[in-house]
């Protein structure tokens, strides 16, 4: 895993960042970078490029359109452009909650102009405004709210109550157990931490049959899966899951 950018990577970003600026000139405020990348533990075989572009009001149908087909360049031009996931947010409405209506976004490079949820929230802001790349206008912490550790911890509370998605493959399962882990050691701490910080975090705090799983899971992050691995992480999910929600969803719970 890497604790710098790659080339690739950097050069991804700011074509983003260089087309965003001509479609919108004085209208873009802001491009950020967070996540691993931006948190020293990017996986080149499975870390998305998590992405926060700040404007001042919404996107208009003809921005929509231009955006749109500046993503579908980025897919030709930039091997990583796949990596793109993010979100496309007007300054009036984030808060440190995440955004006050859904706003478009992008996954897997692919721009959305409806989103039908909101898919930021507390850790996302908290993360792009602590540990945030910047590609375009000014430093991350003069533009987005600060969150607190309890907005944080309410944050993650929500995504527990969610439930996960299904998985079928070893990376989903992989990913859902690295995530599980993350989020207890969130709650622990107040704060976004990567999959890597999360996984030191259990294998150090959480109970020892699991230990094998989280390992397993953490290769799997880096392109190294091995059989019986499915198996081994399939198995600690609900596990691991149940136990989040009887120890942080509880009432008696304190942060």
């Amino acid at each position: 895993m890497s604790t710098l950018l790659d080339d690739s990577v950097r050069s991804t970003m700011q074509a983003l960042a260089d087309g965003l600026h001509f479609i919108l000139s004085d209208r873009l405020l802001g491009v950020y970078l967070g996540g691993s990348a931006a948190m020293g533990d990017f996986a080149p075989e499975s870390s998305d490029l998590d992405f926060l572009a700040v404007t001042r009001g919404p996107l208009s149908l003809e921005d929509a359109v231009a955006v749109k087909l500046l993503h579908e360049d980025l897919l030709r031009r930039h091997p990583d452009a796949a990596r793109l996931e993010g979100d496309y947010a007007p300054l009036d409405v984030l808060v440190p909650e995440g955004t006050t209506e859904p706003v478009p976004g992008c996954e897997q490079g692919k721009f959305l102009p409806k989103v039908g949820e909101i898919m930021l929230s507390a850790d996302n802001i908290a993360d792009m405004r602590d540990h945030g790349i910047c590609f375009f206008g000014p430093p991350s912490g003069q533009l987005l709210p600060a969150v607190t550790p309890d907005q944080v911890r309410a944050a993650v509370r929500t995504m527990l109550a969610e439930g996960l998605d299904p998985f079928e493959s070893t990376v989903e399962a992989a990913a859902n157990l690295l995530n599980l882990v993350r989020s207890a050691c969130s709650m622990e701490r107040g704060c976004p931490v990567t999959k890597s910080e999360g996984a030191a975090w259990g294998l150090a705090h959480l109970n020892a049959e699991w230990h094998e799983a989280i390992a397993a899971a953490l290769a799997v992050r880096c392109g190294q899966e091995a059989p019986g691995y499915f198996e081994t992480i399939a198995s600690a999910v609900p596990a691991v899951e149940r136990w989040l929600r009887e120890t942080y969803l509880t009432a008696d719970y304190a942060d």
